[in-house]
């Protein structure tokens, strides 16, 4: 899919952007038996109509259709929850490396916090947006490097200190790795020619609707709720392949519910 078109489609509410896809299909399709379907009629059909031969390479080709959106919406569905996953697992990781923290001794505790609450609100404040537009900003990545330095250059002196680092230390990895399959989330989508692949293939089944000979009320009712249908499922494809972009993105709440509930406290200190 186009860039622009991309970058088109991420301005618009989430009911414009469903609204969009389904009226497009189905003003294709009304237009094409409009324009489309009177040729294709007298070439198909002459004097003797018949759709048994259109119904029965409609059918056929339907299947294998069928089986690539099916497919698409699955893997995209499955790329939504992997992502969903690693955001609860940054998001678990940062309370807890936040709770880990009072057990360092001051100042240390108080700077690690304050690096932990930073690094939330970059999150949502900047990482995010950026997120929306396909970008990647290099901000959070200096703020989890400062926050590993700060770890690191504390010297246990106690077999429980050496426990506590050593938790924090799994917490901060735990929490990296989830940053980095979130940040991966940015710019992961269904390749350019298999949306063309799909575009073709919807384009070809409305082309069936066309050639098929029916009483034009019905053929207009019956296409237009294929068409309708057709488009919704394109719409879902598209929205859950750029789960972090546009209007029907997902949205920094996890990020937001962990520093009202946990850290703006602190904060206000």
């Amino acid at each position: 899919m186009p860039r622009w078109f991309s970058a088109w489609l991420d301005g618009l509410a989430p009911w414009q952007h469903f609204l969009l896809f389904c009226a497009l299909f189905v003003a294709v399709t009304w237009l094409g038996l409009l324009l489309v379907h009177p040729f294709l009629r007298r070439l198909l059909h002459g004097d003797h109509p018949s759709n048994e031969v259109i119904m029965h390479f409609a059918s056929n080709f339907g299947v294998f259709y069928a089986v690539l959106l099916g497919l698409l919406t699955i893997m995209t569905f499955e790329a939504n929850k992997k992502l969903i996953d690693s955001i609860g697992r940054e998001t678990a990781s940062l309370s807890a490396l936040y709770h880990t923290a009072d057990g360092y001794p001051s100042p240390l505790r108080s700077d690690l916090k304050a690096k932990l609450r930073d690094y939330t609100r970059y999150v949502i404040d900047e990482d995010w947006p950026a997120h929306r537009k396909g970008l990647v900003p290099v901000g959070g990545e200096h703020r989890l490097n400062a926050l590993r330095r700060a770890v690191l250059s504390f010297e246990p002196a106690t077999r429980t200190q050496e426990l506590l680092q050593r938790e924090m230390l799994d917490y901060l990895n735990i929490m990296t790795m989830s940053r980095e399959l979130r940040l991966l989330g940015v710019s992961e989508a269904i390749p350019g020619v298999l949306w063309l692949t799909v575009v073709i293939g919807a384009l070809l089944t409305i082309a069936f609707v066309w050639m098929l000979y029916m009483e034009r009320t019905a053929q207009f009712l019956l296409g237009g709720a294929a068409a309708f249908f057709l488009g919704m499922l394109i719409f879902l494809i598209h929205a859950m392949d750029r789960p972090l972009k546009g209007a029907v993105g997902l949205t920094p709440h996890a990020y937001e519910s962990v520093y009202d509930l946990v850290m703006k406290w602190d904060e206000r200190q």
